[in-house]
């Protein structure tokens, strides 16, 4: 699963280079540095794939085609090849992928718990401190200052002597 990203992310970073590579934005010795470094990538995959001592002597197309070559002849006996055992050699490689997500798993299950244990036992051996002097206790706020408000009725009364002062 981490090789498919990291195959993904690859391919990703050469199509941007590719894009970029294409239109004109790389001069001179940058160029160099992306031609080198394809090239030792395309020698990587050749060394993987063919694995012969031929490639001091062969250049990057030439390494490629060959390349190209082998993975024509995969192909071609791979439509030889009865489906059936290409499934069970799929389900085996599926059941083999698995097996080892679980075994990963468990490890780090069991690195997580090793690490609990170790804090917990740290904690344990830990040196007990005693509290000294009085518990700290919060002041109580002083009481909020009221604001006089004046009655309602006081305020009816003022606006009956208004009522009666203007419309009398």
């Amino acid at each position: 699963m981490m090789s498919i990203a990291k195959e993904e992310e690859m391919a990703a970073e050469l199509q941007l280079k590719a894009r970029v590579f294409h239109f004109g934005q790389y001069k001179g010795a940058l160029e160099d540095k992306v031609l080198e470094s394809l090239n030792h990538k395309v020698l990587d995959v050749y060394r993987h794939c063919v694995s012969t001592q031929q490639e001091s002597n062969l250049g990057t197309v030439q390494m490629l085609t060959i390349i190209e070559q082998q993975l024509d002849d995969l192909l071609e006996n791979l439509e030889r090849v009865p489906q059936i055992k290409v499934e069970q050699a799929e389900k085996a490689k599926e059941k083999e992928r698995r097996q080892r997500l679980r075994e990963e798993k468990a490890k780090m299950q069991k690195q997580q718990q090793e690490e609990r244990l170790q804090r917990a036992q740290a904690r344990a051996q830990a040196e007990i401190k005693k509290k000294k002097g009085r518990k700290l206790v919060c002041r109580s706020r002083p009481p909020a200052m009221k604001t006089k408000e004046e009655p309602e009725f006081e305020l009816l009364d003022k606006e009956k002597e208004e009522q009666l002062f203007f419309f009398t």
